[in-house]
């Protein structure tokens, strides 16, 4: 038996009314982690100009933030069987059924434009795609969440690598583990809600993440730097029942793949803006931004791709997707921010 129709028979009856399958295709549900905020969530304002595209079509759809359709997993498992038409996730559920996606690595995408020009100049999506389709899941776009990934810590400023081994580093999961091994730094798994606690004593030290983190959970009085070093996009996955869209009516196709194109156009435009708006914020919490020099970038890299590989690489999928980013990387970089 598939994965899709095993789940449909383990939670087909087991959902609440709220999350039935639709009768009609042109209801759509989009499920979100996220809150519904314009002005500070990049995946929300990807979600509501697919959202008005559709209204404008006659399409009905209903935005479901903040998990209240279930967490990740439980929202792709709904996607998958088709009891939840659009869902934005993280890539972690994604990683283990592609392993082109599973392939991507720190450091690698220099910019947004570069990873503007991955998605939409390679076969980058279309592949991914082919990899997910026996869990009948579309992988639609990544929608852009501000600046890129960089490393906030307490007391000590970080420009190079070995700037960061006197310190502790947050994590999250024993896959943290082998990024920390390769550039020979020590972590300590922290659960999030704990992290303010953790760094006031002294349990860690500094953490990864975007640098509009720290100011949306009021880390300015526990943190003192935030070091841009641009590790790879802020993004979360818009991801589509495959079953659902290829039922869709040509009409309703076709106008759901407009309201993609929209949605992706009015992502970017609002990644182009708060990523100057976001460094603006953080310096007025009382972090420090440090930009660092390409060198420094290039150590980083270096390091990381000594990580130690797992189960799902694909030594197959790695080759494709790096033949994907150097076609795209721009010659004339020279690690500025994008």
């Amino acid at each position: 038996m598939r994965r899709r129709d095993l789940a449909w028979a383990l939670l087909g009856t087991a959902m609440g009314p709220s999350v039935a399958r639709a009768t009609d295709p042109r209801e759509v549900k989009i499920g979100m982690s996220t809150p519904i905020d314009a002005k500070r969530n990049g995946s929300y304002v990807w979600v509501k100009a697919l959202a008005d595209a559709l209204g404008r079509a006659d399409m009905h759809v209903k935005v479901y933030p903040n998990s209240a359709l279930g967490g990740e997993k439980e929202r792709m498992d709904q996607v998958a069987i088709g009891l939840l038409e659009v869902n934005e996730t993280g890539g972690d559920e994604l990683a283990r059924l592609s392993p082109l996606f599973h392939a991507m690595r720190p450091f690698e995408i220099e910019s947004y434009e570069h990873m503007n020009r991955l998605i939409e100049d390679t076969r980058f999506l279309a592949e991914v795609n082919e990899e997910l389709a026996d869990d009948d899941l579309v992988l639609l776009d990544f929608a852009y969440t501000g600046a890129m990934v960089g490393l906030f810590t307490r007391g000590k400023p970080v420009y190079r690598i070995e700037d960061l081994r006197s310190l502790r580093l947050r994590i999250i999961s024993a896959g943290d583990l082998n990024l920390l091994d390769a550039w020979q730094v020590h972590g300590v798994r922290v659960a999030w809600e704990e992290v303010a606690q953790a760094l006031q004593t002294g349990m860690v030290d500094a953490y990864l993440n975007p640098p509009i983190v720290a100011v949306m959970f009021g880390h300015g009085n526990v943190l003192d730097y935030f070091t841009d070093l641009r590790m790879g996009p802020s993004a979360r996955c818009i991801v589509a029942s495959r079953r659902w869209y290829e039922h869709l009516e040509p009409r309703d196709r076709a106008a759901f793949d407009a309201g993609v194109r929209e949605a992706r156009a009015a992502n970017r435009a609002w990644t182009r803006a708060a990523i100057p708006r976001e460094r603006a914020m953080l310096e007025k919490t009382g972090i420090k931004w440090l930009d660092i020099d390409p060198a420094a970038r290039d150590e980083w890299r270096a390091l990381t791709r000594r990580m130690k590989r797992t189960r799902w690489e694909s030594p197959a999928a790695e080759a494709r997707l790096k033949a994907m980013i150097d076609a795209t990387r721009d010659p004339r970089s020279t690690g500025a921010a994008p």
